[in-house]
């Protein structure tokens, strides 16, 4: 399989950025800051440098990743890899805190230039919202994100975790567009591929995606690692029989496309769907950032995604 990383337009400006990211949860080892020591930074320039090396662009954070550690362990990355800044995409995102989570402009702005700071950056490509709040009115937060767009600070606005009217009530206030929604997806995670409103357990996140122009971010993309063949799967797991057809079609299909892996398989059929999704790859392992990323390079036929879906679904398409 070819080791270029395929592009795709995204957000209203058309940036090019690669059709997988990085998703930097786990770049510092660690969640507790205290105990990052001298080994985490080596680690995290070695995988950040395989997934530049992939051809991967897109590099996902957060401010509550390792406890703050990840954006820290980024500057190290940047610094490691000299004019890298302006070669990626990088987005971050906020409003989860200890125990409740808050989108008040006052934290928000707040959040934000920790980030800055952490990472070493004076903007970021994309600054997303967690988790809806539920106790902050929207107009509040958008007039504080459409003033970091303003300022530069910010380029892009996200959403994370958002269902459909979560998106519209922000987007009622908001000048900025939004251009993506970060949720988890993947052949254990079908809800946002289903009908939505038109019944069954869809959200209809992805319907909306299409919709609005908005790109899905896909987190824990490969079901939690289930898929990738690499678990045992215990016997109580409450997923073990779905998870035991989808490796036994991933089985099937692999002497089509090269032996690819089941991992590659799982990321295959995600970038398959018309709404142009990201998946988020969330490794800190340079062999498996390289792996994953020649998933960029296997285009499933329409009868093999569909083979795949079923397996997941446990029956046929009507």
């Amino acid at each position: 399989m070819s080791q270029i990383m395929p592009m795709q337009a995204f957000g209203p400006e058309r940036i090019p950025v690669s059709r997988m990211a990085l998703g930097c949860m786990g770049l510092a080892g660690n969640w507790n800051p205290a105990e990052v020591g001298a080994e985490h930074p080596r680690k995290a320039i070695a995988s950040f440098e395989a997934a530049l090396e992939a051809g991967i662009t897109f590099f996902d954070h957060a401010d509550i990743y390792g406890g703050t550690a990840c954006e820290s362990i980024f500057k190290d990355c940047l610094a490691a890899v000299p004019n890298s800044r302006e070669k990626i995409f990088i987005a971050t995102k906020v409003g989860i805190r200890k125990g409740y989570y808050d989108h008040s402009p006052d934290y928000i702005k707040e959040s934000l230039q920790g980030s800055l700071d952490r990472m070493g950056i004076d903007y970021v490509d994309m600054y997303q919202l967690h988790r809806p709040d539920p106790l902050t009115h929207p107009g509040e937060t958008a007039a504080a994100l459409d003033e970091m767009v303003e300022s530069g600070q910010v380029r892009m606005i996200g959403v994370s975790n958002y269902y459909p009217q979560q998106t519209l009530a922000l987007k009622r206030y908001l000048q900025a567009p939004i251009v993506s929604n970060q949720i988890a997806i993947s052949l254990l995670r079908l809800d946002p591929i289903y009908e939505g409103a038109a019944g069954g357990n869809g959200d209809g996140v992805l319907d909306q995606c299409l919709e609005l122009g908005i790109t899905p971010l896909a987190y824990s993309p490969v079901g939690g690692g289930w898929l990738s063949g690499k678990r045992s799967i215990p016997s109580d797991h409450p997923h073990r029989e779905k998870i035991e057809r989808i490796l036994a079609i991933f089985a099937e299909l692999a002497p089509v496309y090269n032996d690819a892996t089941p991992t590659q398989l799982a990321l295959a059929w995600l970038l398959s769907h018309p709404a142009n999704i990201i998946p988020l790859v969330g490794s800190n392992n340079p062999e498996h950032i390289r792996e994953a990323a020649e998933a960029g390079s296997i285009s499933l036929s329409r009868i093999d995604w569909y083979k795949i879906w079923v397996a997941s679904r446990g029956n046929a398409v009507p």
